[in-house]
């Protein structure tokens, strides 16, 4: 057990004239509560240093890191056809089947102040109806042949993405080229996304988790377009018009 010094401390005599000291109770309170506050408070004092001696905090480094290696990619290849456009190739015979992906390199960090959520808005669209095919008709053509499509956007990408059988490449490239080439943007198709999208907005703000994230994005970016939402907000959402789309 240990034991700590006694403090003795004189306090000063309080005055409560016409009393005499026997018949003080008042005075004798307060000092006996003096005088075990001066006492306490030297205990804390001892006490406190011992603790923080005993402290052990974890000592453990970072895992050495791993002996380099080389990284073996597949075979590619890159041509630029006459309108600028990159075409990847990578060749992977494990499977007859293609993997097609466009990329446009545009998304929600591209989007105008006041105009929030544009691409993300862009990117559900394409695949909802062309001016040669209704929704209905691209989803039955890929589904027709095995096949997945799908559209999105990412901070500064858009994207359609398709996988095939390789006997439907060229059906598959058509449909590709009919959603990015000559997408509808229907008034009817417009106003249906932008309620699911003012839904979902909702929806999120009651999400602690998106809440995080999106407070996140705007510490650590500020007002910089990827320190803003690329959903945008219900004001913004309601501002875009089908020219904004076009």
């Amino acid at each position: 057990m240990t034991r700590f010094p006694l403090v003795n401390v004189q306090l000063p005599m309080l005055q409560f004239p016409g009393l005499p000291l026997t018949r003080r109770p008042c005075a004798r309170r307060v000092l006996a509560v003096g005088r075990c506050l001066i006492v306490l408070v030297a205990v804390v004092a001892s006490v406190s240093p011992a603790f923080a001696q005993n402290v052990e905090w974890p000592t453990e480094r970072a895992p050495r890191a791993l002996p380099p290696r080389e990284v073996k990619f597949p075979p590619f290849e890159v041509k630029t056809l006459a309108n600028g456009m990159q075409v990847v190739t990578v060749a992977h015979n494990e499977q007859p089947a293609v993997t097609m992906r466009l990329l446009v390199r545009a998304g929600p960090g591209a989007d105008r102040e006041g105009k929030r959520g544009l691409a993300e808005l862009v990117a559900k669209l394409l695949d909802q109806g062309s001016t040669t095919r209704s929704a209905q008709q691209i989803a039955d053509q890929i589904d027709s042949i095995g096949g997945v499509m799908g559209t999105g956007s990412g901070t500064d990408l858009t994207f359609v993405n398709a996988v095939v059988m390789k006997d439907s490449f060229t059906l598959a490239m058509d449909l590709v080229h009919d959603v990015v080439r000559r997408p509808a943007f229907s008034p009817e198709e417009i106003e249906r996304q932008r309620e699911q999208a003012v839904s979902s907005l909702r929806v999120s703000s009651e999400d602690p988790a998106y809440v995080a994230s999106m407070l996140f994005d705007r510490l650590v970016y500020g007002f910089h377009p990827y320190g803003k939402p690329g959903s945008g907000t219900t004001q913004s959402l309601q501002r875009i018009t089908q020219d904004d789309l076009r």
